[in-house]
């Protein structure tokens, strides 16, 4: 990739940013504070894309670390960004990649899903149910004909991890609060990547 194509994709990834933070749709179900079991499936789904919103926007805004198994997966706040970059994963033992599009953060996944409905004034295509029992969001998506389901716990009015079922993968989510080391994967993989293109 040439200097110009990176450009190209950061600023595509500022973009996508910008539609996140600006969508908003209109005449949703009211959504409740403390989800319950009589919820309707719109209610449940107007409550999720709530979350889905508080967890991209706090992740943007003040960081967030998921961690899957070996792989973490570090945003930083743009002011803490290196190099005009701020999102990047490591997996052990020593691989390091930029991620260019928020949609690989499982904190704004669904958000980007939402707002880019929104934005094209069609419903999202994202199923949810509300577990009563364990205070779980259940949330079902369909991608070039396979089914992606996922489980999902809350705190604070954001994600806090997403199970995914067919697997079992889990993902903890870790707002703000980064550490050195959690720093020290945007700077690597953006060392390794620049001095690919330079």
């Amino acid at each position: 990739m040439n200097k110009k194509s990176s450009f190209a994709a950061l600023v595509g990834v500022l973009l996508v940013s910008a539609i996140l933070t600006g969508c908003a749709a209109k005449d949703e179900p009211t959504v409740s504070a403390s989800p319950t079991a009589s919820m309707t499936p719109a209610e449940a789904k107007a409550a999720y894309k709530a979350i889905a919103k508080t967890s991209c926007e706090t992740a943007q805004n003040f960081g967030v670390v998921e961690q899957a198994g070996d792989t973490k997966v570090v945003m930083t706040p743009k002011a803490k960004g290196y190099k005009d970059f701020n999102a990047a994963y490591f997996t052990k033992p020593d691989k390091y990649e930029i991620i260019w599009e928020l949609t690989g953060l499982v904190a704004c996944a669904d958000w980007y899903e939402f707002s880019m409905a929104d934005e094209a004034g069609k419903p999202a295509p994202i199923e949810v149910t509300f577990g009563a029992k364990d205070g779980t969001f259940a949330t079902s998506q369909n991608f070039d004909g396979t089914v992606y389901k996922a489980l999902i716990t809350v705190a604070s009015g954001r994600i806090a991890t997403s199970q995914t079922l067919a697997t079992g993968d889990l993902t903890t989510l870790k707002y703000g609060n980064q550490t050195a080391e959690d720093q020290n994967i945007l700077v690597t993989a953006v060392d390794s990547y620049l001095a690919t293109i330079d």
